[in-house]
């Protein structure tokens, strides 16, 4: 890639336009219910709350995120705000499914109301049911 102005990026091999709020890769690292890297890039999934993988729950989701990504190419929208070593953002396989919701559907992991402003998580997390985890107070709106 080349960096033009603006902050933008041409592909070399395609001379397009390269979006930088967008990553695209194979999921490369599995940390917990709630983080991965792609491409090498960690990514903190906005507006998912899983437990830490010192508990149960957190065991579990880890391993769901694990069956449900690794191995996979993933499209992430990050939304420009970091956390520790992580760029934030929403990740969707390559079928178009959100793998929050996913998450959230299973049971796994909640909604982190704060982080999800949109509602995007709204319709899900009531199908399922209210979380059964601990939810931090961070995520309350």
């Amino acid at each position: 890639m080349i960096l033009v102005a603006g902050g933008w990026a041409l592909d070399r091999a395609t001379d397009q336009p390269v979006d930088p709020d967008v990553v695209t890769g194979r999921v490369t690292h599995i940390r917990d219910g709630d983080t991965i890297e792609v491409s090498g890039i960690p990514i903190r999934l906005n507006g998912l709350n899983c437990e830490e993988r010192g508990s149960d729950l957190g065991k579990l989701a880890t391993a769901a995120m694990r069956d449900l990504v690794e191995g996979q190419d993933l499209t992430c929208r990050l939304n420009g705000d970091r956390t520790y070593d992580r760029e934030v953002g929403r990740c969707v396989l390559d079928d178009g499914r959100d793998i929050g919701a996913v998450l959230i559907g299973q049971g796994v992991c909640g909604r982190c109301a704060r982080f999800d402003p949109q509602g995007g998580y709204i319709e899900v997390q009531r199908q399922v049911g209210p979380f059964t985890g601990e939810v931090p107070g961070y995520c309350a709106p």
